[in-house]
């Protein structure tokens, strides 16, 4: 066991004290510091250990940019096309830089604020919370939560975004970070129709998809834009 300096300081005046009160010229004064120590000593031992309390570690999640989601996005309590509107779907985590890069992008972007929130019915899925969703499919709202929602959509990345048709059925799934610039132009392309008639799981919607690209000047072999 460690003696504290407290401890030392104490023990030291005990003998010090015992020195000065009797002097220290005869055989009493040194038997009567011999006990003294010995007193002390045992004073010391008696006395309980000192407790070194370490403060809890929390593990705490969270990001700056969460509030863009509250106030871009709608809450995902109930997921689907509103006002007959077409419908984007993000699943992203605390944890995730490029979710939060997304995030930051949303943030610093007005036009792109304006319209997930305007022209889509947008909504924000915490893909590490397991929360419950009333979820649009085939005509009627069905309970799910959101691993059901990751299993459905096939999620292995955040973020990755869905954008749907006004009944909810996924046109375009994109796995991974979006630059603003492709991100509104993406926007574009669902509100255009051009992906209208073409099949998703072909890929015909991605080729229709990279020609828009193009003609807006996005760099499709490119990752920042």
């Amino acid at each position: 066991m460690k003696i504290n300096f407290t401890s030392k300081v104490f023990v030291a005046s005990i003998i010090a004290s015992t020195i000065i009160l009797t002097g220290c010229n005869d055989k009493a004064t040194e038997a009567k510091v011999i006990e003294t120590k010995a007193v002390a000593k045992q004073a010391v031992k008696d006395m309980p250990p000192k407790v070194e309390v370490k403060k809890e570690e929390k593990s705490v999640t969270y990001t700056k940019y969460d509030s863009v989601v509250y106030d871009v996005f709608q809450d995902s309590a109930k997921i689907g096309p509103q006002d007959n509107k077409q419908m984007i779907m993000v699943f992203g985590t605390n944890t995730d830089p490029y979710s939060d890069r997304l995030k930051a992008d949303i943030q610093s972007s007005p036009e792109l604020q304006k319209q997930i929130k305007n022209d889509f019915s947008s909504y924000y899925l915490k893909a590490h919370e397991n929360l419950r969703h009333k979820l649009y499919h085939e005509g009627e709202y069905m309970d799910v939560d959101t691993k059901t929602m990751i299993s459905i959509y096939g999620i292995e990345a955040t973020p990755t975004l869905i954008f749907t048709d006004t009944n909810g059925k996924a046109v375009i799934l994109v796995p991974g970070y979006m630059p603003t610039k492709q991100f509104i132009t993406t926007l574009d392309f669902m509100k255009s129709g051009k992906w209208k008639g073409k099949d998703r799981k072909n890929g015909e919607v991605y080729e229709v998809l990279k020609a828009f690209y193009i003609a807006n000047g996005i760099d499709v072999k490119s990752k920042a834009q």
